[in-house]
């Protein structure tokens, strides 16, 4: 009976000491002053006109997120009009040409981080923005 307790017992020790290691190697990171991630999500959605290649009126709608840290959070939801109006201005200036296709978005994702920490910095002296994400991308 006891080999028997025992071999139950082996998942629930084997769970209790991954969950321990986990636990002690998040707070070891803390420790080392290695800050988690933090993702600032941009509500509402973005819909702006931008520099098409003939007459016609173009738009990109776009959802944003940016990754950040956690001590960062504040200081973009503090600053998230001037956040929002270095998107808004940077996505408008785009042509065809740069938002259309794997690369180029790539690409825009690169310097619209780039266009909001300029603005951040200018303001906070502080570049927060590690990354911005698209959850989604649609050009017309």
């Amino acid at each position: 009976m006891s080999l028997m307790m025992s071999l139950c017992n082996k998942p629930r020790v084997l769970a209790l000491l991954l969950l321990c290691s986990a636990m002690s190697s998040l707070s070891y990171a803390e420790e080392e002053g290695v800050p988690t991630p933090a993702y600032v999500e941009l509500k509402p959605n973005f819909v702006v006109n931008h520099i098409g290649d003939d007459a016609r009126l173009k738009y990109i709608k776009t959802s944003i997120s940016i990754r950040t840290d956690t001590t960062k959070t504040e200081l973009i939801e503090a600053n998230m009009p001037l956040v929002r109006d270095a998107i808004v201005m940077f996505l408008s200036s785009r042509t065809t040409e740069q938002v259309t296709g794997a690369i180029a978005r790539e690409k825009t994702r690169e310097e619209a981080a780039l266009a909001v920490n300029n603005a951040l910095e200018e303001e906070t002296g502080i570049t927060p923005v590690k990354d911005i994400l698209f959850a989604s991308f649609v050009t017309q």
